[in-house]
């Protein structure tokens, strides 16, 4: 067996608070990368390593590491990225997904499947990532592992098999019975779960066993017809061949094998890194990596093979305090050397491998060569950003981008003193590098710094790793919504436009037609003109002009979303037209244009969903109303009602201060950005300082 089909890059995926860095911990310590458990509520999970995280108790960042587990005297290596559950975050989940071969999605057994266990979901799902699911927190009071089951193949719309299920539950959880080799699995508290007794399943749980077994069995039977005779001819069906289909159906998404334990009290932790290495699969197993090559802009394939052509993706960047910046970067083929040059098509430039490292949380570990099918970090590439391919010159590939989600609200920022204007300028400059939701733009109004990001959470440790991290002093405002502007009806405007131009006059005649797009659409520019009329690099010269005048719109003066601009006629003299005159009768188009076109200022509307017990729901409810709230659904969950609503983003601020004196600190809340509508009339009176 080779070194590619005994690696698995996996990530490690949950909801907030389901357990996902807890889980992380026990795996390290059970494949020997630590010898001490370190726990998220004393500030001390190896892969929390910022002070951020230790301090709220919750992920911020994908942490990688590298672990080994052995399997039938096979070693197998693990390539692990744990990353965070928190709404704000999602980014590192999206670019972690991008490169992972398989991942572990941990729910709470009390919760099941809650607000962000569906968001990752949907984005592995948009990758094809294979998964396997741990129910956690099985010693809970309310954990129901059936019942997570069912939340599973209702709201995920996938098909959850069990291969394990529990034996007693809440505080009498003891072990599981694994229903491949019918046998119960018992932990010893005393050695931290290091020991696992098998014995013989209680007599107690024959008839569920019993049930689970030919669900499983009937499962694998669709998938294998030599299986399915055995059955039919009532032949024992052996382990092997249960994990060979199994294995087969997960790598093809077809199903999702279910372990459950209790991570905190170590307890069925082994079997999910059996299950890691059983049915996850290794880099052999998925599709060769597709791309473009820039010269020809033919489609082009690579396997995972040291043998063939190098080609990498930048995932993610990191700044650490000794070592500058980190580019962590997944080699899909070719082997890429410590102090060889490498091209990125993108930026048209070569980048130098000063250092090669293997992460463990912060800890750098230094190597001579990263292989296909490997993750890793490089020290020393100064150009690279999220999501570049990094190639060989002579054989260049671009893979495909990776798109993030706008930012939807800011904070304005200020440097205490002269002195550290600068320094705050480098530090922002290296935050908005490293995280691709995080903008950064100066007011031209005011010349203050705006900060855009995801949430207020994701501002708070911005604006605490500048202070921290960066050594910055500065002041940050109050987070503030980010409105933008649209268009409510189809508009043409034709533009004859004159302008003495470096002593000479110069003349631009166009016509554009604007027309509203449906939701989340952005601005799109179609030219509808032939090249005799107007010149391509003319039509550049007018998408430009477009594209600048839309980051103003002209009620407020916010970014111009969902509209489709037409370049329907026009006409240019060689000797009178300039790029120039076009660029800037292509702006006052587009503004005359918008005036007529009924223009609305939208604002972001947030999804909610509280869980909060079931004796306060009344207050909140009542809460969510007066802020303009719409209660879309509720249900009950184990003595907890789950309240799901939208609200506009203007309205939350401050809201989780406000739930927890409303419920004696027990709701919790997810928020994330559902869409855009338009602003109510009284908020738009406050915008625009005009009475409407």
């Amino acid at each position: 067996m080779g070194h590619l089909e005994r690696l698995r890059n996996i990530g490690i995926m949950a909801h907030i608070d389901a357990g996902k860095t807890t889980t992380t911990e026990r795996i390290l310590f059970y494949t020997g990368r630590i010898h001490r458990i370190g726990e998220v509520h004393d500030g001390a999970a190896t892969m929390d390593w910022m002070e951020q995280e230790q301090q709220r108790g919750i992920t911020i960042t994908s942490a990688a590491t590298t672990c080994k587990w052995e399997v039938d005297k096979t070693v197998y290596q693990l390539n692990i990225i744990d990353t965070p559950g928190h709404v704000d975050f999602t980014v590192e989940v999206e670019r972690s997904l991008r490169v992972l071969d398989g991942a572990v999605v941990v729910f709470c057994g009390v919760g099941g499947v809650q607000p962000q266990t569906e968001t990752v979901w949907w984005q592995s799902e948009k990758y094809k990532v294979p998964k396997i699911a741990f129910v956690n927190k099985m010693d809970r009071i309310g954990a129901d592992f059936f019942r997570v089951i069912k939340m599973m193949e209702s709201r995920l719309n996938t098909r959850p098999v069990a291969l394990e299920i529990p034996i007693g539950s809440e505080s009498d959880f003891k072990g599981v019975v694994d229903l491949i080799r019918m046998v119960a699995l018992y932990y010893h508290e005393e050695d931290q779960g290091s020991h696992v007794d098998v014995k013989e399943i209680p007599a107690d749980l024959h008839d569920l066993v019993g049930k689970y077994r030919e669900k499983l069995l009937d499962v694998v039977s669709e998938f294998d017809d030599l299986i399915l005779e055995k059955l039919l001819e009532g032949q024992e069906v052996h382990a092997e061949e249960i994990n060979q289909v199994l294995r087969k159906a997960t790598v093809e998404n077809k199903i999702v094998p279910v372990f459950c334990g209790a991570a905190f009290k170590n307890k069925g932790i082994q079997q999910l890194l059996d299950g890691v290495v059983k049915y996850l699969p290794s880099p052999m197993d998925i599709p060769d990596v597709k791309g473009i090559n820039p010269h020809n802009e033919k489609e082009e394939f690579r396997k995972a093979s040291d043998d063939e052509e190098l080609c990498a993706i930048a995932f993610k960047l990191a700044t650490d305090p000794y070592a500058g910046q980190l580019t962590f970067i997944r080699v899909y083929s070719g082997i890429i050397k410590s102090g060889m040059g490498i091209y990125n098509p993108l930026k048209k430039r070569m980048e130098r491998v000063n250092a090669l490292v293997k992460m463990h949380a912060n800890k750098r570990e230094e190597i001579q060569s990263l292989h296909a099918g490997d993750i890793g970090a490089v020290i020393g590439m100064s150009s690279t950003t999220t999501g570049d391919t990094l190639c060989e010159k002579s054989n260049p590939i671009v893979l495909e981008l990776t798109r993030f989600p706008n930012p939807v609200i800011n904070i304005a920022i200020e440097p205490k003193t002269k002195q550290d204007q600068e320094k705050l300028n480098q530090a922002l400059e290296r935050l908005v590098r490293e995280d691709p939701t995080l903008q950064s733009k100066v007011d031209e109004e005011t010349g203050q710094i705006l900060l855009s990001g995801m949430g207020e959470l994701h501002l708070e440790i911005i604006t605490d790793r500048l202070q921290k991290e960066f050594k910055v002093s500065c002041n940050a405002g109050k987070p503030r919504v980010s409105y933008r502007e649209t268009i409510g009806k189809a508009v043409s405007v034709e533009k004859n436009y004159a302008k003495v131009l470096g002593g000479k006059e110069q003349k631009a005649e166009l016509t554009l037609k604007i027309s509203p797009l449906s939701p989340g659409s952005g601005v799109v520019f179609e030219n509808k003109v032939k090249s005799e009329q107007i010149p391509g690099s003319f039509v550049n010269a007018i998408e430009q002009g477009v594209r600048e005048c839309v980051e103003s719109g002209v009620i407020a003066g916010f970014p111009v979303i969902d509209i489709k601009v037409e370049l329907t006629s026009g006409k240019y003299n060689p000797e009178e037209s300039t790029e120039m005159v076009f660029k800037i009768a292509s702006s006052l188009a587009l503004q005359e244009a918008m005036r007529s076109a009924e223009p609305v200022i939208l604002e972001p509307v947030m999804e909610i969903e509280v869980v909060v017990p079931v004796n306060f729901t009344g207050e909140v409810i009542g809460d969510l109303n007066a802020r303009h709230g719409r209660v879309r659904y509720m249900e009950e969950r184990s003595e907890m009602q789950v309240v799901t609503a939208e609200a506009p983003l203007s309205e939350m601020f401050g809201y989780s201060t406000q739930l927890r004196s409303m419920t004696q600190g027990r709701a919790v809340y997810t928020m994330q950005f559902s869409h855009y509508e338009p602003v109510a009339k009284s908020v738009l009176e406050k915008i625009t300082g005009t009475f409407v």
